[in-house]
């Protein structure tokens, strides 16, 4: 092989293992998690299942649910029933059907409770109101609050939840001005990017710091940046990267032109 077939050679092989590195540092492809925060009496609520919104409602885990609101819970796997007692009222819900009973008189719901990952899930609301709770639904933050007087929420119920919706919000703010237009994966990746600036020693310690400190986000200095109201997109986008979805892996930083085409710096 003449010095011009071995350039030649040589030059292809660079070719292939930069084309490699570039690819390890693709954003990779998500698909859209809708991460509902529960919280009773203000206290945020663990559950191994996450809610879910189905044709409109809003279903949760009813054991996590109801032991938070002082109740207990028991499972009747022959009749697929759930039992619900918090020493006021006795519910019965059938898994696959609309019909219930409340302390003994049957009640027909708009939906049925269903299974989901070895859970009972039912409808939110229904549940809480029956038990004699007020409900609201946050739609900027995804979040259910379940308020009840006299209720102290078991600590073992508790999810110390590690962001604020301060934070939330913040992010979804810098994610709406610097991945205007862009795919739901990047969106995710420019918050990573801030969360992991974060945890980084090099970088300012809270979400707000970190957006605002100088130099960094031209944008969030602009007229406008605080009061700014993000898309549903933005953020879903953020949420997902506040709850643990890293696309990015340990990134700092991103650049706009090649970010478009799912290049990260690390």
């Amino acid at each position: 092989m003449n010095n011009e077939g071995r350039c030649k050679a040589v030059l292809v092989v660079l070719i292939v293992l930069f084309v490699s590195f570039i690819g390890r540092l693709e954003v990779s492809a998500l698909a859209k998690q809708i991460f509902i925060t529960v919280k009773v009496n203000g206290n945020y609520i663990k559950m191994d299942t996450l809610p879910y919104i189905k044709d409109g409602r809003t279903f949760v885990s009813v054991r996590f649910i109801a032991e938070a609101l002082g109740a207990k819970v028991e499972w009747n796997d022959e009749k697929k029933k759930v039992v619900i007692n918090d020493d006021y009222n006795y519910i019965e819900l059938f898994v696959g059907s609309k019909d219930c009973y409340i302390n003994a008189v049957k009640q027909v719901m708009d939906t049925s409770p269903e299974i989901s990952n070895g859970r009972t899930m039912v409808p939110l609301r229904f549940v809480s109101e029956v038990l004699n709770c007020s409900v609201d639904w946050n739609q900027t933050t995804y979040t259910v609050s379940i308020n009840k007087e006299g209720i102290n929420v078991p600590e073992e119920c508790v999810y110390n939840r590690n962001y604020t919706d301060e934070d939330l919000m913040w992010l979804a703010r810098i994610v709406t001005v610097e991945a205007r237009g862009m795919s739901l994966e990047g969106k995710v990746a420019v918050a990573n990017v801030v969360l992991n600036r974060v945890k980084s020693p090099s970088f300012p310690n809270t979400v707000y710091d970190v957006i605002f400190q100088k130099g960094q986000f031209p944008p969030a200095h602009k007229s406008g940046f605080k009061e700014l109201v993000p898309p549903e997109e933005c953020i879903i986008a953020a949420k997902m990267a506040l709850e643990g979805v890293n696309n990015i892996g340990t990134c700092l930083y991103f650049n706009n032109r090649r970010y478009i085409k799912k290049r990260f710096i690390l």
